[in-house]
């Protein structure tokens, strides 16, 4: 924790651009166990990244904080509260290592009241690229049968299977824990705010107008910001 929280203030200071990719982790628990999360979660120690995670207070109900530390090789957590828009966007990417049977249908049902789902929903409609291991919602897995629950009817796995490919249409990567995930940072579109932006936010009674740093704001935007009283701020 300390040592990521070193580099991000290097990184602020000296406006780095060649800096490690952010992975915001969210864990959550699985009726068929967690341990290929942990330990991909483990491996990715090694890789040069900065890795940040959370848990669900469900599953910190069965692992006291100090567990999941052991577990996870990581100390650096954060409460999935304090995950608001802004610190959002200091992430490159969100990464799901526990793929429990709730959260996919809790995701596909775009169940925000949920704060995980509301986390990912938000970083997939900001355009970040989400990355699940797919082992706990794929019926057909190896560690599935090392469990001793592949014996189900073809009709829950045909289920459970098309779930997962609704979770790629919904822009989800999926992958195997012993895939090498690439979390190189990739260069997002940014946001343009124009005219049409600027008169929308008037008509809604907004005097301000909040907007992610290094958005495009088009000439004609900031004459009406200034013409209408919408001061823009950037976040």
């Amino acid at each position: 924790m300390a040592k990521n929280t070193l580099q991000a203030l290097y990184m602020r200071n000296e406006n780095w651009r060649d800096r490690k990719p952010h992975i915001l982790a969210l864990l959550t628990s699985h009726l068929i166990g967690m341990d290929p999360g942990f330990s991909y979660l483990k491996k990715l120690t090694e890789e040069d990244i900065t890795l940040r995670m959370t848990a669900e207070e469900e599953m910190l109900t069965q692992f006291p904080l100090e567990e999941l530390v052991s577990l996870t090789g990581n100390d650096d957590w954060i409460s999935a509260s304090m995950i608001n828009d802004q610190l959002l966007d200091h992430f490159d990417e969100i990464l799901l290592p526990i793929l429990s049977f709730s959260l996919i249908a809790d995701l596909l049902n775009c169940n925000e009241q949920r704060p995980l789902v509301r986390i990912i929903l938000m970083g997939l409609l900001k355009g970040k690229r989400v990355t699940a291991l797919k082992a706990g919602g794929d019926p057909f897995s190896q560690y599935w049968k090392l469990k001793g629950m592949d014996k189900g009817p073809d009709i829950l796995k045909r289920k459970l299977n098309g779930q997962m490919a609704e979770l790629k249409v919904l822009g989800i990567r999926l992958i195997d824990f012993n895939d090498r995930a690439d979390f190189a940072v990739h260069q997002m579109k940014k946001t343009v705010i124009t005219d049409e932006t600027v008169r929308f936010a008037y008509l809604n009674n907004l005097d301000q107008l909040t907007v992610p740093k290094g958005a495009i704001i088009t000439p004609l935007a900031k004459d009406t910001a200034k013409e209408l009283k919408i001061e823009i701020i950037l976040h």
